[in-house]
């Protein structure tokens, strides 16, 4: 037999899921706690966000943004600190908005949670799917509400209650809204399910009481982690049929449940402060503490409009004044490479060519010549100067002799001359006699 070539199996990788991702980032010096604060909500929004995500202090808003269509990043979390000491929450959808402000009211990290929970029920396999959200308390007659609830919605994919498979569903969040404080508490939860009828805590709590002596309530006492969030609630109210098999024993098809909640943290408790048209800048549609009349609000769009139609001018003067000192520049070495270029050499074809061109005719043999006479005397002179030799003091003698030579020649000159002019005018008269 002809032996397989085995085929390796990467089951060690985590696939991550298709839908809206985001980035979970800090503005400025937010202190420990809120760098903690910030890992925690990252953790919280596993697997679709940048877990190992660092951010520096030179990068702005427009980085991220430009970034995020790369890396299909739909919202961007901004933790901030303001000057009296309160951890602000941006939530920007991008690349355009809107930008939802909240001010974190407090918040409890997620180490905190974990250290107050006697018995905690998690496991590696827990944030590899995203948690399912949860909504209470929202009236989606307000807008600014029906905004909140869309926001949230589309941070995290959605379910398909047909297609969903329960054991990928590990986590849910919970975003509750009280109307009496005007402030929205933020919970996250892992869920796990036991069969009815197998109730070991209220089994133990009623076989043995524990030792109630460092809680003032009952209630405290299930609060505070002996039990899960919903450990003595097995109602109605929390059972259900299942329709799948489920992980856990006894969790099997068409049988009944009992839902489980353990927190898992952070808490938040956020505050919505306003709601902006844009990232981080534009319109504000809704703002908790401001209110504007209508007048107001139409003389402030129209100063939006010219400021964004003025920044709009500024980016075109500059481009222009960009290409302008591009064009400048190119100009200038085209002109340092001319000057630095070799001269050509002068040579007699152009000579010929320059006398053809003007006169019509090509010239003389003889004419050449002495053209080429003079300039290879001139090469000559050049290349070989004259050597001058300083020697002694002439004596009278000697200078008498200087100027008789010096007069000799020129008499010499003045008979050349005459001779030369008398050939010149019988060349001219024997060149220009008309032929009868």
């Amino acid at each position: 037999m002809v032996k397989q070539k085995r085929k390796k199996k990467r089951t060690h990788v985590v696939q991550e899921e298709d839908g809206p991702h985001t980035f979970v980032v800090n503005k400025g010096k937010l202190g420990k706690s809120g760098l903690n604060l910030m890992l925690d909500i990252r953790k919280c929004l596993e697997p679709l966000t940048a877990r190992n995500l660092k951010a520096r202090k030179y990068n702005k808003i427009k980085d991220y943004i430009h970034v995020s269509a790369q890396f299909g990043v739909s919202h961007l979390l901004l933790l901030s600190k303001s000057m009296l000491g309160y951890v602000n929450l941006r939530v920007c959808k991008v690349p355009r908005g809107p930008t939802l402000s909240f001010r974190i009211s407090s918040y409890m990290l997620l180490k905190d949670v974990v250290s107050s929970l006697k018995r905690t029920k998690t496991h590696q396999h827990t944030h590899e799917s995203a948690p399912l959200l949860i909504m209470n308390g929202f009236d989606e007659s307000l807008p600014h509400h029906k905004l909140l609830t869309t926001t949230f919605q589309n941070m995290l994919p959605a379910v398909n209650v047909k297609t969903v498979k329960l054991n990928t569903i590990k986590r849910c969040l919970l975003l509750n809204y009280s109307a009496d404080s005007d402030t929205i508490e933020l919970r996250h939860y892992s869920i796990s399910a036991t069969p009815v009828g197998v109730n070991k805590a209220v089994k133990k709590l009623l076989k043995k009481v524990p030792d109630l002596s460092r809680y003032s309530d009952i209630s405290e006492f299930l609060t505070n982690g002996y039990f899960s969030e919903s450990d003595g609630e097995d109602g109605p109210e929390n059972q259900v049929e299942l329709p799948q098999n489920l992980s856990g024993r006894g969790n099997l098809k068409s049988n009944r449940s009992a839902v489980r909640l353990t927190e898992l943290g952070p808490r938040l408790t956020l505050k919505l402060v306003k709601i902006q048209d844009g990232v981080g800048e534009g319109e504000v549609l809704y703002h908790s503490h401001v209110k504007k009349t209508p007048e107001e609000k139409k003389k402030l769009r129209e100063r939006i409009k010219k400021q964004k139609a003025l920044k709009e001018k500024r980016k075109k003067e500059q481009q222009k004044n960009v290409e302008r000192k591009k064009k400048e520049r190119e100009e200038e070495s085209t002109k340092k490479r001319k000057r630095s270029a070799p001269k050509e050499e002068y040579s007699d074809d152009d000579d010929v060519q320059y006398y053809k061109d003007e006169i019509g005719e090509m010239p003389d043999a003889e004419l050449l010549l002495k053209s080429k006479r003079t300039k290879r005397s001139e090469n000559f002179s050049k290349s070989h100067p004259k050597k001058v030799k300083f020697s002694e003091p002439m004596s009278s003698t000697s200078k008498t002799k200087i100027e008789h030579t010096k007069s000799v020649n020129v008499k010499g000159i003045a008979v050349r001359r005459k001779v030369l002019t008398s050939n010149v005018v019988s060349y001219l008269h024997s060149t220009l006699r008309p032929n009868f």
